[in-house]
């Protein structure tokens, strides 16, 4: 009988010999019942809504591996009652038998489905009651002025719970309102922030949409309202999407906020904040969220000064996102190079110098050698054939001199059967043809061509991508140019790399 235990706690407030108390519980139940030790699999504070749970995956990935899993109760599993009753039906597919230690379940037992699907309902019943409570639980809290969530830049929590004002971090706040107010744009006041080593919230560089302002969800420094002492609370909830399972967050109406005056919280004044809102336009908010379309090379090049992505920074140049975005203080690259440039010569590379036909021999040669090298090895299939017909031809000798004993028959008989089954493998050998493969690879080569003269965006990236790995593009004294290590070709299917191709390294841009 082969076992396997489950444990999972959920909240960082329980203790971790929670996962012990359940082990332990679940290696009693399988003492008395005469079972070998379970193998253990367990997640730490990890709820029992979510399906990603390291050690609940690995399970499911060992289904084959037990016969029977044992948990303390059914809700350690899930929570989710549609969850709980997909991983029921899956175990029990493969033959595992289910056991709550606690509860009772079995489902080994007819009419386990009614009893599972009840107590699936029961946990996810549980989790929404929880939620309520704590929901009205935060609500008390941000109706006192007590922190109900999130910490904003500028504050503290005390000992019970309650903001207050954090001195050295709300003159920092002052200078950012100043600043936007005198004129200096988002990216000008992040910049000089990180010129400057100031820290940001979590003690890394400051990047511009921590200052930027977001109406919709009102945060950014320079729209939330915290900092002229209003606190707005329930904006929005988070919620399991019912496909993916991800938390998704969706924006609550207006009329269920809850906004409260602190003036205890205030950092800026009044006449501040009312100047600071009248400066932000349309174009100072973050695009909407949505589907992006992607540019040719967005990901795939690298800045040369600080190894980050280089991303469309306007309409016309890929330039070095952190330059753009923390400022010369992360990344001293003003880089900016025209899009239509640096994607046509890259194109032009990769077709004339790794798609050619010229590096399509090379390829076909090399592969053919591969291949070669990996085929049957005849000589030791005829050594086997030559030592099965020598022990042929003993046991005949024998027979003509007379010597025959009980054996003999079945040693003569198998001493055939080797010599028909090494011959039928040498046949099998010599029938490989690995040329066959060759007409496959220049069919894929062919297609690689064909896509990287169409128009077609999303496979010409993901071409571009396996092909070229990262591009780093540098300035020196002779101009813009792409340094690619190596192009590697792979038009074997299931082959990560096949063949490396040695272009030049640079590629001039400009």
């Amino acid at each position: 009988m082969r076992t396997a235990a489950y444990a999972r706690y959920s909240s960082d407030l329980q203790r971790e010999a929670s996962l012990e108390d359940q082990l332990r519980n679940v290696r009693t139940y399988c003492y008395r019942q005469g079972w070998p030790d379970p193998a253990s699999y367990s997640d730490a504070a990890i709820s029992g809504a979510r399906n990603d749970r390291p050690g609940y995956r690995q399970l499911l990935a060992d289904i084959e591996r037990f016969d029977v899993l044992l948990v303390d109760d059914l809700s350690r599993l899930s929570r989710d009652s549609v969850e709980i009753a997909q991983t029921i039906r899956r175990l029990t597919f493969h033959g595992v038998r289910v056991i709550g230690v606690s509860d009772g379940t079995d489902t080994g037992r007819k009419g386990h489905k009614a009893e599972v699907g009840l107590r699936g309902i029961m946990s996810e019943l549980y989790l929404s009651d929880l939620a309520d409570k704590t929901h009205r639980g935060l609500s008390g809290r941000a109706l006192s002025g007590a922190s109900a969530g999130g910490l904003p830049y500028g504050y503290r929590k005390t000992l019970v719970g309650q903001r207050v004002i954090d001195e050295g971090q709300a003159a920092i706040v002052r200078r950012i309102f100043a600043e936007f107010i005198a004129g200096q744009s988002t990216r000008q006041i992040v910049s000089a922030l990180n010129r400057d080593r100031i820290p940001a919230s979590r003690g890394g560089t400051w990047v511009y949409t921590a200052v930027l302002c977001d109406r919709k969800r009102a945060i950014g420094i320079l729209c939330n309202p915290i900092y002229a002492g209003l606190q707005i609370w329930n904006r929005s909830r988070w919620i399991k999407h019912p496909d993916s399972g991800r938390r998704v967050r969706q924006e609550r109406p207006e009329s269920e906020w809850i906004a409260t005056q602190h003036p205890e919280l205030e950092i800026v004044d009044r006449a501040t904040w009312e100047a600071a809102q009248r400066r932000l336009r349309p174009h100072d908010a973050p695009s909407p969220k949505g589907p992006k379309a992607r540019n040719l090379l967005s990901g795939i090049v690298r800045c040369g000064e600080c190894g980050g992505p280089m991303n469309i920074i306007n309409r016309d140049h890929y330039g070095c996102s952190a330059h753009k975005n923390r400022g010369d203080a992360v990344c001293a690259s003003d880089l900016c190079v025209r899009k239509d440039a640096l994607e046509r010569t890259l194109l032009a590379s990769v077709k004339n110098d790794l798609l050619s036909e010229e590096s399509f021999k090379r390829f076909e040669r090399a592969m053919r050698e591969a291949i070669k090298d990996a085929g049957p090895d005849l000589s030791a299939a005829k050594a086997a054939i030559a030592k099965a017909e020598t022990v042929h031809a003993n046991i005949m000798a024998a027979l003509r001199a007379g010597i025959i004993t009980p054996s003999t028959k079945a040693e003569l008989l198998a001493a055939e059967a080797d010599i028909a089954r090494t011959k039928a493998e040498l046949t099998a050998m010599q029938s490989y043809q690995p040329a066959q493969l060759i007409p496959r690879a220049r069919e894929v080569w062919r297609s690689m061509v064909a896509t990287l003269e169409s128009e077609r965006m999303p496979e010409m990236r993901r071409l571009l991508q396996e092909t070229l790995g990262a591009v780093v593009v540098k300035r020196d004294a002779a101009g813009i140019f792409a340094e690619v290590g190596s192009l590697s070709l792979s038009l074997v299917a299931g082959a990560r790399s096949v063949h490396q191709l040695q272009p030049p390294a640079r590629f001039a841009v400009a």
